[in-house]
C-alpha cells in the first residue's frame, strides 16, 4: 500500500496535535485510496458509495480506538477496520441467494484474508488466496463477488480444486451436485437441504416444513433416485 499509508500516518498524527475539522478532513481524504482499495479486492466492480461511506466508518471507528500501544501504524489499523466495515457490510447486504459451497468459500476467504492482513499488513494476492482455498486463482473473483451478483452471473466453471484432498469432495464435484438438486422440485431441494446440509433429523425436517416424518422418508428415497437419474445425464 505504499506511499498513501505514510500520508494517512501524517494525517493522522497532525489531527492528534491538532484535532480540528479541517485536520480530520485532511485525514479522511488522506483514507480514500485506502477505501477503495479495500472495496474494490471484496466487491470488484461491484460497489457503490455506500461501501465507500461503511469504509469511512471504519475510518472514524480507528480514530477511536487506536493506540500507539499496539505496536503498528494508526494506517495498519485503520486498514484492519475499514476491511472489517466493508465485509460485514456486504455479507449482511446481500441480495441473492450463496449455496453452501459458496458461503464456505467465502467464510474461508474472509478468515484468512483478516490473518493475513494482522500478519502481513496487506491483503492477499489472488494466488496466495486461491492456494489457501484450494482452487484455481480464475476462480478467486466468482467466489468473492457471490451474492453481490445472482448465480446467473457467476460462471461457475472457473471455480475447480487446484488439488484434490483425501476424504473430501473436490469443489467442481460440490457444484456438479449443487447444479443437480437445483433440478429437483422445490419440496426435494428442501428435503435434500435440511437433512444433508443443515444436519437435521427427518423428523426436524418435517417439522420445519409442516408435513410428517414418514412423508419425508419417501420425499428423500425419490429425491435420490432423481438425483442419481439427473447425475448420470
Amino acid at each position: 500500500m505504499g506511499k498513501k499509508d505514510f500520508n494517512i500516518n501524517d494525517c493522522y498524527n497532525d489531527y492528534i496535535r491538532n484535532p480540528s475539522n479541517d485536520s480530520l478532513s485532511e485525514l479522511m481524504k488522506a483514507s480514500t485510496a485506502l477505501i477503495h482499495y479495500f472495496a474494490q479486492y471484496f466487491c470488484g466492480s461491484y460497489y457503490d458509495t455506500d461501501v465507500i461511506q461503511v469504509g469511512y466508518e471504519g475510518v472514524l471507528k480507528a480514530i477511536k480506538n487506536y493506540d500507539n500501544g499496539f505496536g503498528t501504524c494508526f494506517s495498519t489499523y485503520a486498514g484492519h477496520c475499514i476491511m472489517g466495515e466493508i465485509r460485514h457490510y456486504i455479507r449482511k447486504e446481500m441480495r441473492f441467494y450463496r449455496p453452501p459451497f459458496l458461503v464456505n468459500l467465502q467464510q474461508k476467504a474472509d478468515a484468512f484474508t483478516e490473518a493475513f492482513y494482522l500478519h502481513e499488513g496487506d491483503i492477499p494476492s489472488k494466488s496466495r488466496l486461491a492456494k489457501a482455498l484450494n482452487i484455481k486463482e480464475e476462480g478467486v473473483d466468482e467466489v468473492l463477488r457471490a451474492g453481490l451478483v445472482s448465480l446467473d452471473e457467476l460462471d461457475l466453471n472457473k471455480i475447480s480444486s487446484q488439488h484434490y484432498e483425501s476424504f473430501k469432495l473436490p469443489i467442481e464435484d460440490q457444484i456438479v451436485l449443487y447444479e443437480g438438486i437445483r433440478k429437483l422440485s422445490k419440496i426435494k431441494q428442501q428435503v435434500i437441504y435440511s437433512l444433508f446440509f443443515h444436519n437435521r433429523s427427518q423428523q426436524q425436517t418435517a417439522d420445519s416444513l409442516g408435513i410428517n416424518q414418514r412423508k419425508v422418508s419417501r420425499l428423500l428415497k425419490s429425491s435420490l433416485i432423481d438425483l442419481k437419474e439427473i447425475l448420470a445425464e
